[in-house]
């Protein structure tokens, strides 16, 4: 046991949740774990000032158009890669003249996908005492597998979960997932604890099978992430390392 990770704090935890009858915690990854939507950001940044530079196009036009139908994308093809050459390939339609230039720097945005991402503050702490508390830990995390596993290699959380669920990157999470990574572990709905930082991913569907649900409301920059209603008992997190004292609360 690492020196600063005192007994008191890993046997409350435990108790809290044992009192709460909380069998399993289930974690989201991308910024709720690990910061990803600032590489998106940085990196969509890039190509359009590069574009803009190439071309005399305006910034603020690059940024809106790239923007736009990256949102499109995501839509209709969710989280897969691929969604960039669909993107990029509407940019040089929007942008006839331009084409070559809006085409030749996709590699900028394929960037994301090597890019390490930092873990956010206090991510290793909880779950470092959520593990030696005996907790049962998943990750349902909605990506690309290969992305997927680059990201826990390069920060060292995979071994913290007992189950990894990669939800396929070519349709939306929901519902039906959450409950299948809740019944791989062997538990009911009522014995699962998620946390999750979109709140139509993630919080709504795991309360609708009726899981306990908390939500990092300030992990995701996505408005699109941000839809719908907050489902009444879930509770609300500024950061992961709120976590523990939060259980206090919850019901």
């Amino acid at each position: 046991m690492k020196e600063w990770l005192s007994d008191p704090i890993v046997d409350e935890t435990k108790e809290k949740l044992d009192k709460l009858g909380i069998e399993a915690l289930f974690f989201d990854f991308d910024d709720t774990l690990i910061y990803t939507a600032e590489i998106f950001i940085k990196q969509m940044e890039e190509y359009a000032s590069v574009v803009a530079e190439e071309t005399g196009l305006s910034y603020e036009m690059v940024d809106e158009y790239l923007t736009k139908f990256n949102d499109e994308g995501f839509k209709t093809l969710g989280v897969n890669p691929i969604r960039w050459k669909d993107t990029v390939g509407k940019m040089a339609d929007q942008f006839p003249d331009h084409a070559e230039a809006m085409v030749k720097n996709m590699d900028i945005l394929m960037k994301i996908y090597s890019e390490t991402p930092r873990i956010r503050p206090g991510a290793k702490a909880v779950l470092e005492i959520l593990k030696t508390a005996g907790v049962k830990m998943v990750l349902v995390t909605h990506a690309n597998v290969e992305w997927t596993w680059r990201k826990l290699a390069s920060t060292g959380l995979s071994e913290y979960f007992d189950l990894v669920k990669i939800v396929d990157e070519n349709k939306h999470k929901g519902a039906e997932d959450w409950l299948e990574a809740v019944k791989e572990m062997g538990v009911l709905p009522g014995e699962a604890l998620v946390m999750g930082d979109s709140l139509n991913r993630d919080v709504i569907p795991a309360a609708s099978i009726g899981a306990r649900t908390m939500w990092l409301h300030k992990g995701s920059t996505w408005s699109m992430y941000r839809t719908g209603e907050v489902p009444k008992e879930t509770l609300l997190l500024d950061e992961i390392n709120q976590l523990l004292s939060a259980l206090e609360r919850l019901r």
